[in-house]
């Protein structure tokens, strides 16, 4: 072989041993990416239980929790009619239980950028995956929008797809996305398409292995490189319960809903739904990018049964085929697996074979290891279908970080099925600490789907990712930006909650960490927010502002938009100030370092150094001196144009304003650092020498017209200098002209000033120095730049070689034209500009001439003049990001910054359900006039429509079918009476995310020491701060007052963001008199945070309150006088009252901490339960039609309490006609012997024994006596209780001894009468309850409501005692009382609850209710007669109540009522391009259509334009109701004020259209004076307050004799044929207005005139009256005008009625004498009686006010005035018949004093009516108006004295 072919072998042998080292390289490397491990970098789930994230499902299992429950009542499901436990019933489920996700049907499709239209065709399960995908890649810390066109792909898991069933009946408009709504194969190609995602795209159904599945195809296509990421899980969610009912045909159910995986009790499986996502790499991926590893999928295997012993039996030999699979792929034996997460879905069929499995695998050869630990999440959740793997590898991978198994529920007796002896494997009935093996942990996931398709995945322990040579963390910056993002304004505030609360909760993290955080694993949405805080409170307090929508300094909010290309302005003179930009010397390096660069370019030409001038050392020149300010100005704008450009921010163009378009040449390139700094020294010094004292520039608020206008008469003195903007010049020359004419523009109102510092370039003062100039700039060698130049000299784009000396002379003599290069920059598509200066001296003109462009752009500045540090240069940073400026945030939080853990998106989610169609309706036409034949008895008629000849049958039958429809008509209309309270679980609330401080007001009781200790903490974890205040017992209002003022006082100024009372836990002390210590300490609470006028919802809390549930008890009926106290509270204190929340009776932190979460839920949900499944809601539902049956136990003694009157007798009848043997009646004591004689005698006649018996039901003594007379051949049998109090009593005057004279009755003879019958065998034990403790019903009943409440709870208490009980909630029966006062009252109640939408409901139909409801299934059910179209309007208010949400009427009537009401931008819409003329009549519409609604009228025709608020019937309350239904409309916030000042529907409709436009509207607004002086009234402290305004009053125009528009306006409130009419007077306190009488006139109305005077001076533009008798002259005037020679009598409020009398009397000495005198309460000033009430009265007054909302001034200062002149008045003798009028109840918040009551000297009858001193003319109207009714008579017979 030659030598050369030796040298080619060695070398071929070379480069084959070379190749073959490679190759065998290259397939060692195959083979481990075959076998690498993929890591788990992120988790996302939301399942039953409330659980939102991995974290709540850890807690869930780790507690053992159970969240199986009752199926969702708001999907269409036949909930009751599905069951029945009868398992081979077609059709039917034998479980009503399963894991339910109950808001599956809420989604955020605007987030994602879909349609309602598509979101509603598209299949929960798509929605509830495509938001979980979004939260698993955010808790991976990675933003999705960045993963848009990668590799990455998408595996999901699916089996149902049951919702596009009802898709079949949906509405039209969806049709196109129908398809696409319900294919399962979108499910994940959805996700990839919204993502951007363009790896693969696998959607798998396998059944239940689906998900498990799905994890395995995405290692495999990871590891073949198929795909760098992917989102993994799976997905269930039933729309129908269809599976469940096929299930329940196999017997597969679970009875309860329960999987009892492997135990004993194994009865079959219980579905639930929910969604999984795990986000998998490649671990050496995950290591790379320095993603935290969760866990890593060591190996995973997919089998299937073949030809099994079933399609769907499982297959023992299959399951551990597979296990051995998977162990083989992770390359370990069965002793590295220490747990296993099993299918163990609870059925006796499946546990048993996979345990065997298990054992069969898992249980050999661990001698070593010790026994294979073994669970099921099933026991848990239920079985999530396509979920269900994925769920049990997020449990597991929790569990391997934590180091413990949690126990398997219902497992404590394993299943005897099962050999456990054969091998070592344990099932978890209780939780462990994960072995201690050495190595990492290990576990294995099964899931078996019905197909066959089994799969096996084995996880181990994640490894913290090693330590890399990463640089070091830099300094945490002295100020910290939080940067956040949202798709609109709502989620961006929810958001910054969440992250107050989640960093509140996790004081570790550092600030500079989580803004790294926020900008690196958060996707930058439109809707921006930048908060700013040099430390951790500051930052929290920066999102608690922005949580609650406030503005702060340390807060910048925006909306950003796609922007275009960037300009640095760079501005001449004037931007400077003394320590400018020192701070960012000291805290901003990029800065420091240019701005030292600068200094040593301007230091090669002068002596001094611009540092030293910036830091004012001594020895530094001035400022003042132009040769310094140039050049440090220029130094400055270039270094924050550096700080700019180390942020992000480079310029696409710079433009430059007189000398500073030197640094912008400098910025941009075409000139160097050393020429420019040598440009702008060696031209300021030429000017400093040549120009200074010769003359100056001056700003001008011009167009450059208007200035060349002003400067011709000044010759050529004055020229203009510069346009800055199409209203903004600049006009140079010499400084006395200058002066001249910036003094002649300040005269006239235009804003003019001379720039400090300056010579008067740009004019002819600077021709001279032309060859000067361009000999001292001969040396300049400009360039081309890198950024074009836009030259405010020439108007052209420069690239460099332009700027030569001639064109620096041009730059400082010819005008600048700003305004005309701004103008072009907009027009080549430059729409951002930054000012690059120390003060914004050009964003003004940038503004300007943008908006005279009509452009949208972004001007921002950079520093601003006292504020030239980091934290106004990050604000501007933020100003420019929040609109859409790309900036890079992580060069101000300096490198090394760690990604922490942060919330995920706060998604503003919505109801997305296809609900089902109404049913299709016969031809309705033809059914009324067959049943309209029949009800008139035509018989030729109906012969005609059922074509019959012969009619001889027909006739026959006519009657009978007469018969029968009458009386099914009457029990159909009797039936829809029929309501009933459940309760609903609810969609677990979001965390919550608390702000501002919040009062727990808690019992002085040891026993809640430990749950106020725990739920203060969670307070404060939720970021708010608590402040707890201890009641003890029997405290009064004023020293809970004076607590809560003691507590807000040293809260420093904090905001009260609520209270949460645990009042109502307080244990009841000694004897039970009625009222719980829970109602009387919570009655005080409410009183008490009105009397400090504390504006915070007050939340109450009960434990074992409420039933959300057959099976669970009622153990404390007394705690619910609370929930009825607060269905009035919500009506009467809307302001004030937040909500109920009943807790468990042991309350763990879970159940606190769902209290938390609902204090701030959306939703308007205001009545909860708490209990271990979760959140229940209350709602009131139509009730199931009654079975029917025989009346029972009438054999024996019913005992009917109060039976000879009321409701009690007709029951009474009902019963003897009935067949009962014997009734049993109490009466009252005090029962008139007429009446009693009067029943007896009824009964009798029907045959029934019949003994009345006077007693006191709430005497138990007496009532014991009376049942231990009870035969014994006549046993008792049933008890009917009627007996109660009701009673009108408003919220404010309600006390302890009130409370007890209401409640006892009703309260204590149910609780005698259950304990006395308890031995009883009772068939019917029957509670006469009221609707007021269900829905309120109206004002005052809060007593009422609490004690009917209580009724409800002891029915539920005694039926959880196996003991008959039925508490019938009523509405208001109908009397016919004999006496005519009282008839009177009957008919206005009857009027005024039928305007409510609560019709009286007459006895005999009632009875019917009463007896066909005997037999109802629940302890509870509501009878009442409901129009519930005028109900809802009135009950809604503002806030749509969700207790009533369910019934059909009440959608009906919100759904009808909704364009109406349909929201601001709705209204918006329908204004939008109308003529005002048009546009008036549009709102005068809306007006008049919610003036209608408020008032009760169903067509708004019976709201005439031109009629008076009062006259229609409004009062203040229903002006706060028609306020908040406006307020909803329009998006203003108007008060019940406007409302009751514009007086008509037509004005108001006037006032809006002004309001909505931008116009004048002259809303009242609170001055100083009035709002101190409101307080101080409030607070009783009126005499210095009294004093001020008497004074203000001194200062207001003032008649002495009264002209015509000094006398009072009239407004008529009724109309009636009778006399006299009424005219009234109001008070002269600042509530006094017609609108005081309105209440007390709607009884009049069709009966009599009332018409009501305003007194003059309370309105803007009126005076007031300087003396007693002008006033008195001036209201005797008005009353002879309104008198219009008809009878009349005077009525007069309060202080009005010492108007009212001075006025009668000058009508008297006139020879006008009014037929009476009507005094409603008034005091004298000299009387004692009076100094002891004026604190309260005063109080009371202000309370009013501020019901009102926004108090003007006038009205307080008038009221100043009028107790002036009133100070000194003394009652004369008048000789109209005069008739006192007081109320029986004392002045509320009064002390109570000894002595005589308040006194009139002057001759007069006495009238007593109910009430206080205010309700007597509101909630007591009535009774007032009855008793003028009843003495009105007798006065005007009489002849004047």
């Amino acid at each position: 072989m030659s030598e050369s072919d030796e040298k080619k072998l060695r070398e071929y042998l070379k480069r084959v041993t070379v190749e073959l080292r490679e190759s065998r390289q290259r397939l060692k490397q195959a083979e481990e990416s075959w076998q690498e491990p993929i890591a788990i970098v992120g988790m996302s789930c939301r399942l039953p239980g409330g659980v939102r994230s991995p974290e709540d499902l850890w807690r869930l299992v780790a507690e053992g929790g159970d969240a199986i429950s009752e199926f969702p009542a708001d999907r269409g499901w036949d909930v009751d009619g599905l069951y029945d436990p009868e398992p081979d019933r077609p059709g039917k489920s034998y479980t009503r239980q399963g894991g339910f996700l109950y808001d599956a049907a809420e989604f955020d499709a605007e987030f994602f950028g879909i349609s309602p239209r598509e979101a509603l065709a598209m299949d929960p399960q798509q929605r509830l995956f495509l938001e979980s995908c979004w939260e698993a890649l955010e808790r991976a810390g990675i933003d999705p929008v960045s993963l848009r066109g990668s590799s990455t792909g998408v595996y999901a898991g699916c089996v149902t797809s049951d919702y596009q069933v009802l898709l079949t009946s949906a509405p039209q408009e969806i049709e196109a996305y129908r398809m696409t709504g319900s294919a399962p194969s979108v499910l994940s190609g959805r996700v990839a398409y919204l993502f951007g995602l363009e790896g693969p795209a696998v959607t798998v159904d396998s059944a239940c292995s689906s998900s498990l599945v799905a994890l395995h195809l995405a290692a495999q296509a990871l590891r073949r490189e198929e795909c760098s990421l992917a989102p993994v899980g799976g997905g269930t969610g039933m729309a129908t319960p269809t599976g469940v009912v096929g299930f329940s045909r196999q017997r597969g159910v679970s009875p309860d809903g329960r999987c009892k995986a492997f135990g004993a009790g194994a009865d079959g499986t219980g579905f639930a739904e929910g969604v999984g996502v795990l986000v998998v790499e490649r671990l050496s991926d995950a290591r790379r990018n320095g993603h935290r590893v969760l866990a890593v999928v060591r190996g995973s295997a997919v089998n299937q049964d073949g030809a099994s012993n079933g399609l769907t039996a499982p297959s023992g030999p299959s399951q551990e085929r597979v296990i051995r699979a998977a162990l083989d792929s992770a390359g370990l034996t069965v002793a590295d697996v220490d747990a296993v997460e099993a299918h163990g879905t609870g059925t006796r069929l499946g546990d048993p074979i996979e345990a065997q499995a298990l054992i069969a695998t898992y249980g050999q050869g661990r001698e070593a290891q010790g026994p294979l630990l073994l669970g099921s999440v099933k026991s848990n959740v239920g079985h999530t279908l396509a979920a269900a793997g994925v769920v049990g590898v997020i449990k597991m991978v929790e569990a391997m970080e934590r180091g413990v198994l949690p126990r398997t529920l219902h497992a404590g007796e394993p299943t005897p099925f099962v050999d456990w002896q054969r091998g070592a494997v344990e099932l978890l009935t209780e939780a462990r600490e994960w072995p201690r093996t050495g190595r990492p942990r290990r576990a294995g996931v099964s899931a078996f789907g019905m197909s066959g398709t089994n799969a096996h995945v084995v996880l181990e322990q994640g490894q913290a990712v090693p330590e890399t040579a990463a640089e070091p963390a830099a300094p945490a910056p002295r100020v910290v930006p939080y940067a956040l993002s949202a798709r609109g304004e709502a989620a961006l505030r929810a958001q910054a909650a969440r992250l107050r609360a989640h960093v509140t909760a996790r004081p570790e993290l550092a600030p500079a960490d989580v803004a790294h955080s926020l900008v690196a694993t958060r996707t930058a949405h439109d809707h921006r927010a930048v908060v700013l805080g040099a430390d951790a409170a500051e930052l929290s307090a920066g999102l608690e502002g922005l949580s609650r929508g406030e503005t702060s300094a340390r807060l910048t909010t925006g909306v950003a938009k796609e922007r275009g290309k960037t300009v640095f302005v760079f501005p001449g003179q004037g931007s400077q100030w003394a320590g400018m930009a020192v701070e960012l010397l000291d805290s901003a390096p990029a800065f420091a370092e240019r701005l030292r660069e600068c200094d040593a370019a301007v230091r090669a030409q002068v002596d001094w150094s611009v540092e030293d001038v910036l830091r004012e050392r001594p020895g530094a020149p001035s400022l003042e001196r132009i040769e310094v300010v140039q050049p440090v100005l220029f130094s400055v704008m270039v270094s924050l144009a550096e700080l700019w450009r180390r942020h992000g921010v480079e310029p696409d163009a710079v433009v430059g304003h007189s000398q500073g378009e030197i640094a912008a040449a400098c910025v941009a390139g075409a000139l160097t650092l050393e020429d420019a700094a040598r440009i702008v020294v060696l031209r300021s010094q030429l000017f400093a020498d040549e120009l200074v004292g010769r003359g100056a520039v001056a700003s001008l608020a011009l167009s450059r017209r208007e200035a060349e206008e002003w400067i011709a008469p000044y010759g050529g003195q004055l020229a203009v200098a510069g346009v800055n903007s199409p209203r903004l010049v600049t006009v140079a020359g010499a400084p006395e002209p200058l002066q001249r004419l910036v003094a002649a523009l300040t005269e006239r109102g235009i804003r003019a000033r001379v720039a400090p510092a300056t010579v008067a370039s740009h004019s002819p003062q600077v021709d001279r120095l032309r060859g000067r100039v361009t000999e001292l700039l001969s040396f300049v060698r400009p360039r081309t730049g890198s950024v074009p130049l836009y030259s405010t000299v020439t108007g052209e784009v420069l690239h460099g070689p332009e700027l030569t000396a001639d064109y620096w002379f041009e730059n400082c003599r010819r005008p600048v034209d700003f305004e005309p290069v701004v103008r072009r920059l907009l027009e080549d598509g430059h729409d951002v500009f930054i000012e690059s200066s120390a003060h914004p001296v050009l964003v003004l003109g940038v503004d300007e001439t943008v908006e005279a462009v009509g452009a949208d752009a972004l001007v921002v500045g950079t520093l601003r003049r006292g504020s030239g540090g980091p934290h106004r240069f990050l604000t501007s940073l933020a100003e420019a990001y929040v609109r859409g400026l790309a900036v890079d945030w992580d060069a101000v939080l300096g490198a090394g910054r760690t990604t922490v853990e942060l919330p995920t998106y706060a998604f503003q989610r919505r109801r997305f359900w296809v609900e089902a169609a109404e049913p299709a309706v016969a031809d309705e036409a033809a059914d009324t006039a067959f049943w309209g034949a029949v009800e008139r008895g035509d018989l030729r008629g109906l012969a005609a429509s059922l074509r019959l000849t012969d009619t001889s049958a027909l006739a026959e039958l006519l009657p009978a079918l007469a018969s029968w429809r009458r009386d099914s008509k009457e029990l159909g209309a009797v039936d829809s009476w029929r309501y009933q309270v459940v309760w609903r679980q609810a969609a677990e609330p979001a965390p919550a995310a608390l702000s501002g401080a919040w009062l727990v007001v808690r019992p002085a009781h040891a026993g809640t020491d430990d749950l106020v200790s725990r739920l203060t903490a969670l307070l404060r974890a939720a970021g708010a701060r608590p402040a707890t205040v201890a009641v003890g017992a029997h405290e009064s209002r004023e020293e809970v007052a004076e607590k809560l003022a003691t507590s807000v006082a040293a809260l420093d100024g904090d905001a009260v963001g609520g209270v949460i009372s645990l009042l109502p836990l307080a244990p009841d002390e000694g004897a039970f008199t009625g009222v719980s210590a829970g109602l009387e300490r919570t009655v005080v609470l409410l009183q008490a945070v009105s009397d400090v006028a504390l504006a915070a919802p007050v939340w109450t809390v009960t434990g074992g309150a409420v039933q959300t549930g057959p099976g669970e008890p009622v153990t404390a009926p007394e705690r619910a006088q609370v929930w009825g106290l607060g269905q009035v509270a919500a009506l009467e204190l809307p302001q004030s009252w937040g909500g109920l929340v009943d807790l468990p009776e042991d309350a763990d932190d879970r159940a606190l901490a769902r209290l938390t979460a609902l204090l701030t839920a959306p939703g308007g949900e205001r009545q909860a339960a708490v209990r271990g499944a979760g959140v229940f809601v209350r709602r009131l539902v139509p009730a199931p039609s009654p079975t029917g049956g025989p009346l029972p136990g009438t054999d024996g003694t019913w005992l009917v309490t109060d039976g000879v009157t009321g409701p009690g007798r007709h029951v009474a009848r009902l019963l003897a006609e009935k067949g009962v043997a014997r009734l049993l009646l109490t009466a009252q004591p005090e029962t008139d012997a007429g009446l009693i004689a009067a029943a007896e005698a009824e009964l009798h006649a029907l045959g029934v024994t019949a003994t009345v018996t006077l007693c006191d039901v709430a005497d138990r003594d007496a009532l014991a006596a009376v049942l231990a007379g009870v035969d014994d051949d006549a046993p008792l049998t049933g008890v009917v209780h009627t007996a109660g109090l009701l009673e009108d009593s408003p919220l404010e005057s309600l006390t302890a001894t009130g409370l007890e004279r209401l409640l006892r009755a009703k309260v204590l003879g149910a609780r005698h009468l259950h304990e006395l019958t308890i031995s009883h065998d009772l068939s019917s034990f029957v509670l006469f309850s009221s609707v007021t403790g269900v829905l309120g019903g109206g004002l005052g009943l809060a007593a009422h409501a609490a004690a009917n409440a209580h009724l409800d709870a002891l029915a539920a208490h005694r039926r959880s005692l196996g003991l008959p009980a039925l508490a019938q909630a009523w509405g208001v029966w109908r009397e016919e009382p004999a006496d005519e006062a009282a008839r009177a009252l009957e008919e206005s109640r009857r009027e005024r609850l039928g305007r409510r939408g609560l019709p009286l409901l007459r006895p005999q139909p009632a009875v019917a209710a009463f007896e066909r409801a005997l037999d109802f299934s629940a302890p509870g059910v509501v009878l009442a007669d409901v129009d519930w179209g005028r109900f809802t309007r009135v009950f809604d208010g503002a806030r749509p109540s969700p207790l009533i949400s369910e019934i059909p009427q009440v959608r009906r009537a919100r759904s009808e009522a909704a364009p109406a009401a349909g929201g601001a931008p709705d209204l918006s819409a329908r204004l939008a391009g109308l003529a005002p003329a048009r546009r008036r009549e549009v709102l005068l519409d809306l007006v008049r259509a919610e003036v209608a609604a408020v008032l009760g009228h169903t067509d708004a025709a019976a709201v005439p334009a031109q009629r008076e608020f009062l006259e229609l019937g409004m009062d203040s309350v229903t002006a706060v109701a028609l306020r908040g239904r406006l307020n909803a409309a329009t998006g203003l916030e108007l008060s019940a004020r406007v409302i009751l000042d514009r007086r008509s529907p037509e004005a108001l409709a006037r006032y809006l259209a002004d309001a909505l436009s931008g116009g004048p509207a002259d809303a009242p607004a609170t001055g100083t004076l009035a709002a101190e002086a409101v307080a101080a009234l409030a607070d009783g402290d009126a005499t210095a307050v009294l004093a001020r305004l008497a004074d203000a009053a001194r200062q207001r125009p003032v008649f002495a004799a009264p002209e015509p528009a000094d006398l009072p306006h009239a407004t008529r409130l009724a109309t009636g044929p009778a006399a006299p009419r009424l005219l009234c007077v109001p008070t002269v306190l600042a509530t006094s207005g017609p609108h005081q009488y309105a209440r007390l006139a709607a009884p009049f109305a069709g009966e009599r005139d009332v018409i009501a005077l305003s007194l003059p001076g309370f309105r803007p533009g009126e005076r007031l009256p300087a003396t007693l008798a002008a006033l008195a002259e001036a209201t005797a005037q008005a009353l002879v005008r309104e008198a219009d020679g008809e009878p009349f009598a005077v009525v007069g409020y309060s202080s009005g009625g010492i108007v009212a009398h001075a006025a009668v009397r000058l009508l008297e000495a006139s020879g006008l004498f009014p037929e009476a005198l009507v005094l409603l309460d008034p005091y004298a000033p000299d009387d004692p009686a009076l100094r002891a009430a004026t604190p309260s009265l005063l109080a009371g007054m202000a309370r009013r006010l501020g019901e009102l909302g926004a108090v003007e001034d006038d009205a307080l200062v008038a009221m100043g005035g009028y107790l002036r002149l009133l100070d000194d008045w003394r009652p004369t003798p008048v000789r109209t018949p005069t008739l006192l009028v007081r109320p029986d109840g004392p002045l509320p918040g009064a002390p109570v004093v000894d002595g005589p009551r308040p006194s009139w000297s002057s001759q007069h009858d006495v009238a007593e009516v109910p009430g206080d001193h205010f309700s007597m003319i509101e909630e007591h109207a009535p009774a007032t108006a009855a008793a003028l009714t009843g003495r009105l008579a007798a006065l005007t017979s009489r002849e004047p004295a």
